[in-house]
């Protein structure tokens, strides 16, 4: 305790409710060392321009025929999961204003592509939209062509992005395979997994064939030009990218990306732009996986952003426990999976990171499961700060985690009135009526995104990594254009003494962002700055000088 400062006794005086917060009694933790994670990725290089766009996204990712009943009249009122399955266009586009208060700049739309061949045939898999009848049609459950022109200009009027679901390697088998210009899509029973080994389609479906001499892409490349010119749209998910070769992909890539730089809106500040032409794929698979049918390499590269998936397992193995049992709650959990990443990923890559979609289980209900109910606000709380303050690039939020939605009785792996892991999350969106916890946590979250959206250091900023023990996480981010931010938390029962060495710290105040007390930190005389965390808590700590 050699180097206690005035501000560590007047922390703890503070304290003194707390627990375990005897002034002699503090685990001091030393942030001493720093150690260059990500360093080379594009996210992570102060890239400018372009790329820069993209490492800001703050995407809310909307499942259309679960979210929002906007339309009485369009309803699938059948599909997967706890919802009433009444979710349309006109839903998303009444929420456009409570997204944006979250700070969000971006929607991300599952598909709204024609699947049920008419109303008396609808069923549970044509209501997710993941196997379309007709590319060129919006689905009439969710709405129609009008519909979708309004929702996307609304949303550009206030600042926010719209990101398409493209489902290109499979659909029914009752397609309308021929696009205006009369390409066709080469159609195969050989559909191509994330293990790159061929099985068989679901029933009444099919998958392209991509080994036909560019006629499949041709077809795409038509489609994704015609709702970029048409609707202005700004990018797309690509659902199960490793069915597109990787080949495929770039190409697909690029021309997203220069008929984008052709088409012009006029955006909230009321000038003319461009779409941003984005293009994240989901790759459910080891990284080494996500690579070769992802990103490819540096020499020939696929997609520059993908879903990051292995550290979302880190985040929720350690905060909570992942789908399959797995638990790890020690903070150097999410360190390896940052470094599993790092050793595997080219330069280009971006990776996107979210903490649930609509394949996984919601977080709340991960913490049930692994039976930390008694914590359940803090380790949402701890979940969402992640997710907003520590990686660089694009990050997507899952409809309702702003909130800590779960879904009640499903804290175990079982099925619950038919509900399974791989659907459960796709539960009614709330806009609204927010308990009092709830309404905490949506604050809380909004202002963290508020954070986020105003400093280059958070959004694409260099990320050196402090600490990385069995209690505590903390990084650092910098950017040349803005200030410096320390990020620490911990995941411990304990009061932790967070103590930043001179050469961490090297600013002479610090004003911490998150707790209510001791705004303001001081170095001390030996050039140190110090706080206490308290148990299952974050802060961020930015330098005012």
């Amino acid at each position: 305790m050699k180097r206690l400062s005035t501000i560590y006794l007047s922390l703890a005086l503070l304290c003194t409710s707390c627990t375990n917060s005897s002034s002699n009694n503090f685990d001091t933790v030393n942030l001493t060392s720093q150690e260059p994670i990500f360093d080379y990725l594009a996210a992570y290089k102060e890239q400018i321009g372009t790329v820069k766009k993209h490492t800001d996204l703050r995407i809310y990712q909307i499942m259309v025929e679960s979210f929002q009943d906007g339309d009485p009249n369009r309803n699938y009122d059948v599909g997967y999961g706890p919802s009433s399955h009444k979710g349309d266009l006109r839903g998303v586009l009444n929420s456009l204003d409570y997204i944006k208060s979250l700070n969000m700049n971006a929607i991300w739309l599952t598909p709204i592509f024609e699947s049920a061949p008419s109303d008396k045939d609808k069923s549970k898999l044509d209501a997710t939209g993941y196997y379309t009848r007709n590319y060129y049609k919006i689905d009439r459950n969710f709405g129609d062509e009008n519909t979708l022109k309004e929702l996307v200009d609304k949303a550009h009027e206030k600042g926010i992005y719209v990101i398409l679901d493209g489902v290109f390697g499979h659909f029914r088998d009752d397609l309308v395979n021929t696009s205006p210009k009369g390409n066709k899509i080469s159609t195969t029973d050989k559909c191509i997994g994330s293990n790159n080994s061929f099985y068989p389609p679901v029933a009444h479906t099919l998958c392209t064939d991509f080994n036909d001499g560019g006629k499949s892409l041709e077809y795409f490349k038509e489609l994704v030009e015609y709702y970029i010119e048409t609707y202005k749209i700004d990018g797309f998910r690509l659902d199960q990218a490793y069915q597109i070769p990787v080949e495929n992909l770039s190409i697909l890539r690029k021309t997203i990306e220069d008929v984008s730089k052709k088409v012009e809106y006029t955006n909230y500040e009321g000038k003319s732009v461009h779409p941003l032409g984005y293009v994240v794929g989901e790759i459910w698979s080891d990284n080494p996986t996500i690579v070769s049918t992802g990103y490819g390499d540096n020499e020939n590269i696929g997609l520059y952003s993908n879903f990051d998936f292995a550290l979302r397992y880190g985040l929720v193995q350690t905060l909570a426990t992942e789908e399959w049992g797995k638990q790890v709650h020690v903070a150097r959990n999410i360190r390896d999976l940052m470094k599993y990443d790092e050793i595997n990923f080219p330069s280009h890559a971006m990776p996107n990171f979210m903490i649930t979609n609509h394949d996984l289980v919601r977080f709340g209900d991960l913490i049930q499961r692994a039976g930390l109910q008694d914590s359940y606000w803090q380790r949402i709380h701890l979940a969402l700060s992640f997710l907003a303050l520590v990686p660089s690039g694009p990050i997507t939020n899952y409809y309702g985690e702003e909130i800590g939605q779960e879904v009640p009785d499903f804290d175990k792996k079982i099925s619950v009135m038919d509900f399974y892991d791989d659907h459960v999350s796709r539960d009614n969106g709330k806009i609204s009526g927010f308990t009092q916890q709830e309404e905490k946590t949506k604050d809380l979250f909004s202002y963290l995104m508020k954070i986020r959206s105003e400093h280059d250091s958070i959004s694409n900023g260099k990320l050196l990594l402090l600490k990385a023990n069995s209690d505590i996480f903390a990084v650092k981010k910098t950017h040349s254009n803005d200030s410096d931010f320390i990020y620490v938390m911990n995941i411990s029962n304990e009061n932790k003494l967070i103590s930043i060495s001179k050469d961490i710290a090297d600013k002479k105040k610090y004003e911490r962002l998150i707790t209510k007390k001791e705004k303001i930190l001081q170095a001390s005389e030996d050039g140190y700055i110090q706080f206490i965390l308290e148990p299952l808590s974050f802060d961020v700590i930015r330098n005012t000088d």
